[in-house]
């Protein structure tokens, strides 16, 4: 995987000719943008427990801008006046530097360097949009694939349930799922309850978080533990396949 260092300094060279005070007002532009344009997105705020966690976490920002992009969002051009494409991605990536996303700034890596000397085919821009509108189904041989381990199955399960590739969102659906699955004062979560026995059925059961490190079970026996990085490499993998 790309260093960090490395992507920074490609965004960084795309910007060079703005200054600091330009590069800071239009990378708050920009983030407070995308996250008017998830809130506009997701509609009412749902009732149960899966439903709300999803609502609640904003996709990626690369997700949002090229969806901006995708729909000619006037808001976009205002913001980026003056500015390219590959140049608006790069602050996006500086943006989640700075938030100290790590997931997010390798999402938006790639895209930011293809809009240097090109730009994305139609229907990787379309697959974003459909992505963020919870209509982009995962291919079927994903999460069937004998040739993956049962976690990444597990994963590309949850992806196929949630229609949410980004470890923010992944993390907190796993939170969900370690929590019991008895009567408790939460409206019932048929979705949540249907997911978590396909996760199961991938050969996972998710325990608890403890230190940074995700615990689970695989094949009913207690496995590894692995942190969130890892979740977050796995979920690339599921997301470069799912929007090939």
């Amino acid at each position: 995987m790309t260093s960090l260092v490395f992507i920074e300094t490609e965004a960084r060279e795309l910007v060079k000719r703005l200054s600091v005070s330009r590069c800071c007002a239009l990378q708050t532009a920009l983030v407070d943008l995308c996250e008017a344009h998830w809130r506009a997105l997701r509609g009412a705020q749902p009732v149960t427990p899966l439903a709300q966690a999803l609502w609640s976490i904003t996709p990626p920002l690369v997700d949002l801008f090229i969806d901006l992009y995708v729909i000619a969002d006037i808001r976009l051009n205002d913001v980026l006046a003056g500015c390219n494409l590959a140049q608006g991605l790069a602050l996006v990536v500086l943006a989640e530097i700075q938030r100290g996303n790590e997931a997010g700034v390798h999402l938006a890596h790639e895209p930011m360097q293809a809009f240097e000397t090109r730009s994305l085919p139609a229907s990787w821009l379309n697959r974003i949009a459909a992505l963020l509108r919870g209509t982009l189904d995962l291919p079927h041989h994903l999460h069937h694939s004998k040739r993956h381990a049962p976690l990444w199955k597990a994963l590309a399960v949850i992806a196929s349930h949630t229609k949410r590739l980004d470890l923010p969102a992944v993390q907190a659906v796993i939170c969900l799922l370690t929590a019991s699955s008895g009567p408790s004062a939460a409206p019932a979560d048929a979705a949540l309850e249907k997911l978590r026995h396909d996760v199961e059925d991938a050969g996972i059961r998710f325990l608890y978080r403890d230190d940074g490190l995700i615990h689970f079970e695989q094949h009913h026996h207690a496995h590894k533990p692995v942190r969130a990085r890892q979740l977050g490499e796995l979920l690339l993998e599921i997301r470069q396949q799912w929007l090939r």
